[in-house]
């Protein structure tokens, strides 16, 4: 049951550290908003770009304009969102407290974190290839095959990810391990992954089916929606590579 034991850990260690949660993410996530809305107004995107139904560029924007921004939105909500794993997992892991309104900004920690990032990414495109060479292969003929075969590949790389995801938060710390060393140390364990990860999937299954039902409520609905969507929800997935980092690489015991 280990991967329900690391589950359990990686949620009573958001919830028992709510305060810094709160310091490490609030700050990065204030800037961000801040930064994308006044490159949205500096570029002279009108408002109707934000209606759900806006199909084709709105009057007064370029598609030059429009793709400034959304480069903008994306490097901003990365660094964002590096920053606060970074943030989280020397917390946890070296006990580096956030004081102030914001965490401290570790650019060459978060450097090496998209580093690292980048390169499993491209491991999995890379280890991916075969899979989608037998699924054109099969062909229409054997779709039901094909399918089966894809999802079972899909989970397993899946599984390999979150194995070797463990570089993440040593990058993080600055004691960067080998792909290999990350390998080695989670062997045996691929089950136990798997089941955390369906736990964790099933979680926030339940999680967004609650918020479905807490939309009826006026404020109080949208103020716990947002609460676990963009906070609990992401760092306890980060929280599941810092307790995975902690047992499968500086072997500390689960509590």
């Amino acid at each position: 049951m280990l991967g329900w034991q690391i589950f359990l850990h990686s949620v009573r260690m958001v919830f028992g550290n709510i305060k810094q949660v709160l310091q490490i993410t609030v700050g990065p996530a204030l800037i961000a908003t801040i930064i994308i809305v006044g490159v949205f107004l500096a570029l002279g995107i009108p408002l109707e770009a934000l209606e759900d139904n806006a199909g084709a560029l709105p009057s007064g924007a370029t598609a030059g304009s429009a793709f400034v921004f959304v480069v903008v939105l994306l490097a901003v909500m990365s660094v964002t969102m590096f920053w606060i794993a970074v943030s989280w997992h020397r917390f946890i892991l070296m006990e580096e407290y956030p004081t102030g309104i914001l965490p401290t900004f570790r650019f060459d920690r978060i450097l090496a974190y998209f580093g690292r990032f980048l390169m499993l990414g491209i491991l999995m495109v890379i280890a991916y290839i075969p899979m989608g060479l037998v699924a054109a292969a099969l062909g229409e003929t054997l779709a039901v095959l094909s399918t089966i075969l894809v999802i079972v590949y899909t989970v397993f790389l899946v599984v390999c990810f979150y194995r070797l995801s463990i570089i993440l938060p040593a990058a993080a710390i600055g004691n960067p391990i080998p792909i290999g060393e990350a390998w080695n140390n989670t062997s045996g364990v691929s089950g136990a992954i798997f089941l955390l990860l369906l736990v964790a999937l099933l979680f926030q299954i339940l999680v967004q089916l609650a918020f479905t039902l807490l939309a009826i409520i006026p404020v109080l609905g949208v103020l716990l929606t947002v609460f676990f969507g963009t906070l609990i929800l992401p760092m306890i997935n980060v929280s599941i590579l810092t307790t995975m980092y902690g047992i499968f690489i500086e072997k500390r015991e689960l509590t």
